[in-house]
C-alpha cells in the first residue's frame, strides 16, 4: 500500500547491579548479572530493528526512566511498538491509594528510589491508542507492575 510506513519500534532496557545505599538506608541491593540481562535484551531488540536505549545502575534513576518512557510515548503512533525491559530488585510498599487487593503497591528498585506501579501505569497515558506495549519485568514482586491495563483494557 502506498504511503503506509512500517511500524516503528522503540525499546528501553533497564539493568541495575546495585542501588545507591544513601537512598536505601545503607542497603546496596547488589545483584550480579542485571546489566548483562539488559544488554542482552537490547541486542535482541536492536536485531529486530528497534531504536534502543539502556539505563544501567547509576544512570537508572526514576527521572531517567520516566523521561525515557514519556519520550517514547510522544514519538510512537498506532501500530508502533514499545518494548520496556527491567532487570533488578523488585519490592512492595503499602498501597497509599487503596487500589491493590493485597494492600501493597509493587515497585522497581531504581538507583535513587523505588518506582511504584502506579507511576508506571500513569505513564501509559503518554502513548497514543494503538501503540503496542510489551513490558518484561525480571524481578521479585513484578506480577502486577503493569497493573491490569493489559488484562482488562478500557472499553
Amino acid at each position: 500500500m502506498l504511503g503506509t510506513a512500517e511500524p516503528k519500534g522503540i525499546s528501553l532496557h533497564i539493568g541495575l547491579n546495585r542501588v545507591d545505599p544513601v537512598h536505601y538506608a545503607g542497603w546496596k541491593g547488589e545483584l550480579v548479572a542485571c546489566e548483562t540481562d539488559a544488554r542482552d535484551m537490547e541486542t535482541i531488540a536492536r536485531s529486530q530493528g528497534f531504536l534502543t536505549q539502556s539505563l544501567f545502575t547509576n544512570r537508572a534513576t526514576s527521572t531517567a526512566v520516566l523521561d525515557a518512557v514519556e519520550k517514547a510515548g510522544k514519538e510512537l503512533v498506532e501500530d508502533d511498538f514499545f518494548l520496556l525491559t527491567y532487570s533488578g530488585c523488585g519490592g512492595q510498599i503499602n498501597d497509599s491509594d487503596k487500589d491493590e487487593s493485597d494492600g501493597l503497591d509493587k515497585t522497581w528498585v531504581l538507583y535513587d528510589r523505588e518506582l511504584v506501579d502506579d507511576e508506571l501505569y500513569a505513564m501509559w497515558s503518554h502513548f497514543r491508542p494503538g501503540v503496542r506495549i510489551l513490558v518484561l519485568s525480571d524481578c521479585c514482586h513484578s506480577g502486577t507492575m503493569t497493573k491490569t491495563m493489559f488484562l482488562y483494557p478500557a472499553p
